[in-house]
């Protein structure tokens, strides 16, 4: 079968961007707990944009020990082979499916608290990126027959924007701001509106964006480089906001989130951040006077069946904007580097 790589990793310091490669590798054999695959559609997460374009800081080091490294995690597909015990459990041949590419023990402390995502003894599966994958039975989630498998590799990010969204506490009326529109950004402004935020404002540098962040629900989409942004956003929503969630990675788009925070308001950082992520802030104005609650997201514990049932409210087809075949995967990289797509996947069959 065929399966990317990620061959290397951004060079710094010759401002060179990270390599992939298509190379032949045998199918793999599932074990009699595993589900195998046939993956329909593999997308890009916004995890592989940073080690293809992005500092990689403190994983620097041992994401190059691992190169080259097979990389994909948001996929769907349909079940080609099931071992005896995921048989039993009722999951068979033909079934469409999305996987968590976290794999959980179920046995420490913070899984036997419903805590699975801070598991002491986390595994994580990378390899989407391929015609074919196993996972254990735990990690694959059926699928109705009905649903389209192209929106449906956007389940496994909708679970970080439902985890985003619970961490904000979305709710009726209130003001919501949304540094970023790629793929989970997009998800936070439908989640938003479907929350009944009174007004949710969108920051991005891609015009192309900030129009499908428009089409989608958001009330105002705004450059954040553009002068006297923050004052029109607040003045759009006739203050500071209640919820401010920051998912670019960009430091400068940090210190905007927590400059537009309400008092008593939740700002969520849930973007993977280069070296020296150090983000100031006035522990007496910011904390003590304002009483801001500062909070970051890892992954989602247990949301993948809350994101099931919800996806079909949802417009997640949109989201992708760029769909490319395998052998054309390097077109789907170039888009990918050309930062103008919410989302690029690949047609992996």
């Amino acid at each position: 079968m065929k399966q990317l790589f990620i061959k290397s990793v951004r060079d710094s310091d010759t401002n060179t961007m990270g390599k992939i490669t298509l190379e032949n590798v045998p199918i793999p054999e599932p074990e009699e707990d595993e589900i195998r695959i046939k993956v329909a559609y593999s997308s890009f997460c916004g995890s592989d944009v940073h080690t293809l374009t992005g500092d990689l800081g403190e994983f620097e080091e041992g994401t190059k020990s691992r190169l080259p490294m097979p990389f994909g995690h948001e996929l769907s597909g349909v079940i080609d082979k099931v071992g005896r015990k995921a048989l039993e459990l009722g999951y068979k041949k033909g079934d469409k499916v999305v996987a968590n590419y976290a794999k959980y023990c179920y046995s420490c402390d913070m899984c036997r608290s419903g805590k699975e995502n801070f598991c002491s003894n986390l595994k994580f599966c990378m390899g989407g990126m391929a015609q074919y994958a196993c996972y254990h039975v735990t990690q694959v989630h059926k699928l109705p027959a009905d649903y389209d498998l192209l929106s449906a590799c956007m389940i496994e990010p909708l679970t970080i924007a439902l985890a985003v969204a619970e961490e904000a506490e979305f709710s009726f009326g209130k003001s919501v701001a949304i540094m970023g529109a790629g793929g989970i950004g997009l998800m936070l402004v439908q989640l938003a509106r479907m929350s009944g935020a009174s007004v949710v404002t969108v920051f991005d540098l891609i015009k192309e964006k900030q129009e499908l962040a428009l089409e989608l629900g958001a009330d105002y989409a705004l450059d954040s480089r553009d002068e006297g942004v923050i004052e029109k956003a607040i003045e759009y929503a006739s203050g500071k906001y209640d919820c401010v969630i920051e998912g670019t990675g960009s430091m400068s788009a940090a210190k905007m989130a927590l400059d537009m925070l309400t008092r008593d308001g939740r700002g969520v950082y849930y973007a993977m951040y280069g070296s020296s992520p150090i983000l100031g802030v006035n522990l007496h104005k910011d904390f003590y006077w304002d009483q801001k609650h500062l909070s970051g997201v890892i992954m989602g514990a247990g949301l993948f069946p809350k994101a099931l049932k919800i996806a079909r409210r949802m417009d997640l087809k949109s989201i992708v904007q760029s769909v490319h075949p395998l052998e054309e995967h390097e077109k789907a990289y170039a888009d990918l580097l050309s930062k103008q797509f919410a989302r690029v996947v690949i047609k992996m069959y």
